[in-house]
């Protein structure tokens, strides 16, 4: 099944592969949709008023910058970055064993950075993520999920990894989770723009 036949059944939902490639589409709509609002609003302020602009409608049209800034802000974070491959999703799919959680397609913040990960699988003791471009600074990631984590008493070792065969090998040999703590997974989501 390819990407966009995995997105035209149904909507990708955080953590999903094909949520990056569907929220670009829904944002750009929304961004887009936002500013005909506005221009609408303005225009049918200016039809109303015999073309004087100083009139409520343009206040109300200026105030649509906001929503519409805000949704091209969200669209702008996001366009960097392209869902993982089925095939691939699939292959690290395979390699799930017991109660194990994974998400795809996982773009999150900090205060200094957005950050990228292909892949996240929540094992029995680990937390495992494939770094999803060369040039993402792991060191960092690493540091920023393990203090998050640890402030709110989340178990769980971290390893972050750019190189794919390490990843995939890791998540084959770890221990099969008997149950992943809801609190864990609800963070983890929290996390994803």
């Amino acid at each position: 099944m390819s990407r966009t036949d995995r997105t035209s059944k149904r909507k990708a939902g955080k953590g999903e592969a094909g949520y990056i490639d569907g929220q670009k589409k829904r944002r750009l709509c929304r961004t887009l949709l936002y500013c005909a609002v506005g221009v609408a609003i303005f225009v049918l302020g200016l039809c109303l008023n015999k073309f004087e602009k100083s009139n409520i409608f343009t206040v109300i049209a200026v105030l649509m910058v906001l929503p519409a800034a805000k949704a091209l802000v969200s669209l702008i974070v996001l366009l960097p970055y392209c869902s993982v491959e089925a095939a691939k999703e699939e292959q690290v799919r395979g390699l799930l064993s017991g109660n194990d959680v994974m998400y795809a397609d996982m773009v999150f913040s900090s205060p200094d950075k957005i950050m990228f990960l292909s892949f996240l699988v929540i094992a029995e003791d680990e937390i495992i993520g494939l770094s999803g471009r060369k040039k993402e600074d792991i060191a960092y990631m690493e540091k920023y999920l393990r203090d998050e984590l640890k402030k709110r008493m989340l178990p769980g070792k971290l390893y972050i990894t750019g190189d794919e065969e390490k990843f995939l090998r890791r998540v084959e040999h770890a221990v099969a989770a008997e149950e992943v703590p809801e609190e864990l997974t609800d963070f983890l989501k929290s996390l994803m723009v």
